[in-house]
């Protein structure tokens, strides 16, 4: 049996590593909000995991055997292909793909946060033969994934709520916590942009804020 490699599978395709990298990083995170006295923290919720692959090599100078190479071609093609798995926008959902990483025991979907190529051996004519790749993911959860998540930490407190037309997210906000100044918290917890304009059908995890 083969070492198994890591891959990443999503609808823009997919694409397994030349060598496994040498390390892979996961990253818990807590948030947390002011009570409305400004003098203690309280708990909101558990952020995603974000997982980091530091160094993913590409190496088309013979210096690995052609049988790993993820594809035929260029040191160009090879980022490209990657690009489109990780990178690319999803057109028929209209947003970037999601992604899933396998290796080893971890299994899971994911979205990426940056992606960065480093060229770093080249031939004659200026052609790159060398790459390292750095990957930086967040967890992807489902909303009922994300329900079960938030009622898990606080069943009373935790709503979800789809927005109708003629929602603002500071009215959302006043109407759960009788409060709109939450709404830049509340925009952030939901990874929205801008708060201005809500697009009706979203949901979005209003969790606890106020004391």
């Amino acid at each position: 049996m083969g070492l198994e490699k890591l891959k990443l599978k999503s609808s823009g395709g997919e694409f397994a590593v030349m060598l496994n990298p040498e390390s892979f990083s996961q990253t818990d995170g807590i948030n947390y909000s002011l009570t409305r006295s400004k003098k203690n923290l309280k708990f909101n919720q558990y952020e995603r995991k974000v997982i980091s692959l530091p160094k993913i090599i590409l190496d088309t100078t013979g210096a690995i055997p052609k049988d790993l190479w993820p594809m035929d071609g260029t040191i160009e093609n090879m980022v490209e292909q990657l690009r489109k798995v990780v990178y690319t926008f999803d057109g028929n959902k209209h947003e970037p793909p999601i992604v899933t990483l396998s290796w080893g025991s971890y299994v899971g979907d994911v979205r990426l946060n940056k992606m960065n190529s480093k060229y770093t051996l080249f031939d004659v004519h200026g052609a790159p033969l060398r790459a390292e790749i750095e990957l930086e993911f967040s967890e992807f959860l489902t909303l009922k994934e994300i329900e079960a998540k938030a009622n898990k930490r606080s069943p009373d407190l935790t709503h979800i709520i789809e927005v109708k037309s003629g929602d603002t997210l500071p009215n959302l906000c006043n109407k759960v916590y009788n409060d709109p100044s939450y709404y830049m918290q509340v925009a952030r917890i939901n990874g929205l942009s801008s708060f201005c304009r809500l697009k009706p059908g979203t949901r979005l995890v209003f969790p606890p804020l106020v004391d």
